[in-house]
């Protein structure tokens, strides 16, 4: 890894503060993800559209090792970069992951169910038609329905009902 070379690190961020972070990387001009939906919340007398974070307190940042380390240590931001189980060092997302992730969640949140539990694996695939075409994943059956599995690896999965014609086994 070099110290120039840019890849997408996943940060934890403290309890509620994913979009306080996402609003200071964006005045320090960094690149990051953070999926988002709108929901309505229920106060007092009325209900209010409030943007809420796909993932809780996870973020992603596209930047050289040496800029991400410097947002906790030099600009005080509260990140806590995940770290990879077999190498021990911070873990990194390949582009193809996140490309995937983003175009998934960019094209519909509310459609994507999140889940952070490993599930077992099945036939990998490639979307082969529809809005998520190009996408990679596993093949997997609920309730007698087919869904593809896409993960950041150590990370979160998700997964889309899509139909066996749409998919190519890899």
């Amino acid at each position: 890894m070099t110290d120039k070379q840019e890849f997408w690190f996943a940060a934890r961020t403290k309890k509620d503060q994913e979009i306080a972070t996402r609003n200071l990387l964006i005045k320090m001009n960094i690149e990051h993800f953070l999926p988002t939906r709108v929901t309505v919340r229920q106060l007092k007398y009325r209900k209010k559209k409030v943007e809420v974070p796909v993932i809780r307190n996870i973020i992603f940042i596209h930047a050289s090792k040496e800029v991400a380390c410097s947002l906790p240590n030099d600009f005080g931001l509260n990140l806590f970069y995940i770290r990879d189980y077999a190498t021990h060092t911070m873990l990194v997302v390949p582009d193809k992951q996140m490309n995937d992730f983003m175009f998934v969640m960019d094209l519909n949140p509310d459609g994507v169910c999140v889940d952070d539990t490993p599930l077992q694996p099945g036939d990998k695939v490639l979307v082969l038609k529809g809005d998520l075409r190009g996408v990679e994943g596993e093949l997997i059956h609920i309730d007698k329905k087919t869904h593809v599995v896409v993960r950041i690896l150590n990370l979160v999965t998700w997964k889309a009902s899509i139909p066996k014609s749409y998919l190519k086994k890899i």
